[in-house]
């Protein structure tokens, strides 16, 4: 499985999240629900105009809080990179300063970058030589039809060497 390692600052992003549950496989079910809402309501222009780039990345982030314990639940935000005033109805996530490994997912959204997740946890890790730092994992998606087949987006996992 092809990856690249890149080291990255902390960062600060600005959006929504919600609570999913990991019991039977929920989170594969609600999470693209959520990205259809957001789409849908407007929150994805909202966050489009707090973007400090010129071609925005929208990013989904998986986090499970030590409140959440071992793995039964995560805050799942949809956000984008901002270094600015947080308008009414959106959180700030500050993201830490971590290496990353990043593996890009090629497909339609959902099915390619939920298999993408699975080869990450069930192919890549058993043989890389890293283990999961304790933080957040981050999608990354760029502009596109997310459903069309050659659709490119980016899976970021926190490592550390063994």
């Amino acid at each position: 499985m092809e990856y690249k390692m890149i080291e990255r600052e902390k960062f600060q992003v600005v959006g929504i999240k919600k609570v999913f549950s990991f019991h039977q496989g929920q989170n594969l079910v609600e999470v693209p629900k959520f990205w259809e809402q957001v789409w849908a309501d407007g929150t994805i222009e909202q966050l489009e105009k707090l973007s400090n780039k010129e071609v925005p990345n929208y990013m989904g982030i998986c986090h499970v809080s030590e409140e959440q314990g071992p793995k039964q639940e995560m805050d799942y935000w949809i956000a984008i990179e901002h270094a600015g005033e947080v308008p009414e109805g959106m959180e700030v996530f500050n993201v830490p300063e971590f290496q990353w490994a990043v593996f890009q997912s090629v497909g339609a959204l959902p099915e390619a970058i939920q298999q993408t997740w699975q080869q990450i946890f069930s192919e890549w890790f058993p043989t890389s030589g890293y283990e999961h730092a304790p933080g957040p994992e981050i999608e990354v998606y760029g502009p596109g039809d997310s459903r069309a087949d050659n659709y490119e987006c980016d899976v970021w996992i926190p490592v550390t060497k063994k």
